[in-house]
């Protein structure tokens, strides 16, 4: 198979994130290729234009739903997920410093997370796990006066509650059952936030077709032509705006390659991974 890419040439890369969303809009190819950790080996796509729209969605309902002040710490405590990668991004328009754990990360215990929270003292905490952060556990002791926001894993979900089968607080944010009622369209521009500059962006500059390919687990795994990060890894959401930047995929593979051959193998042949 041909590798993907979202076309596109390298003199007209975005450099702001307002346009970044705009040539991810642009594009119907995809953009985002999730691949779940289940046996079912479950699968989402989403091209430039329908993670742009997410994206809008997020930006529209955090600004309005979250009280976050410029200086906040916010924490994104997710899997390597299709719908936490567009936390992400809108994260990022917003212009808000977002710290990433989650299973898969060198941060994967209550203990190491506790840690985490207490050095950030978050005023936003975003996770696909809020019955850790509620309830008599020793996390939720350190919420204080931290808002909580729940993201669900599935495509369709109504609610949290619908997806999991968990009831969540009255006072945390549920994005599932909130995001689709906000606008495909921000009432006011973003501002012309900077985006990072990835550390390996020569790199990728210099890949011969493929995108990114981000792994749930920390198994070293080496592609001729597709640069690999780890989730939760240092770099990876710079390494993420680079790939979409240059018009090149993201794909997510929230398992572990080595304890799932088959799964990585039948990954790489769908989507021309080298």
């Amino acid at each position: 198979m041909t590798p993907l890419t979202l076309g596109g040439s390298a003199a007209q890369q975005p450099r702001t994130f307002p346009a970044l969303l705009d040539l991810l809009e642009s594009r119907p190819q995809p953009a985002l290729i999730w691949y779940g950790a289940g046996e079912e080996q479950e699968r989402v796509e989403l091209s430039g234009r329908v993670l742009q729209n997410w994206t809008i969605k997020l930006i529209g309902l955090f600004s309005q739903e979250s009280e976050i002040e410029d200086d906040d710490a916010v924490l994104l405590d997710a899997a390597a997920h299709w719908k936490a990668t567009a936390v992400l991004l809108a994260s990022g328009a917003l212009g808000w410093e977002i710290s990433l754990i989650g299973p898969g990360a060198s941060q994967n215990d209550d203990d190491a997370r506790a840690a985490t929270v207490s050095a950030l003292e978050p005023g936003l905490i975003i996770t696909d796990r809020p019955g850790d952060w509620t309830g008599a556990g020793a996390l939720a002791q350190l919420l204080s006066d931290a808002e909580l926001a729940a993201i669900s894993p599935g495509l369709l979900d109504a609610s949290f509650e619908e997806s999991t089968g968990q009831r969540l607080p009255a006072w945390a944010l549920d994005v599932s059952a909130e995001v689709r009622q906000h606008p495909d369209q921000l009432p006011a521009p973003l501002p012309p936030l900077e985006l990072p500059r990835a550390a390996s962006e020569a790199e990728a500059a210099g890949s011969a077709g493929g995108g990114l390919v981000v792994v749930g687990a920390a198994t070293q795994v080496n592609l001729q032509d597709w640069q690999v990060a780890r989730w939760g890894g240092k770099d990876l959401f710079a390494q993420m705006l680079t790939t979409w930047a240059q018009s090149r995929p993201v794909v997510l593979f929230q398992g572990d390659p080595a304890a799932q051959p088959e799964a990585w193998d039948q990954m790489m042949r769908n989507e021309g991974v080298r």
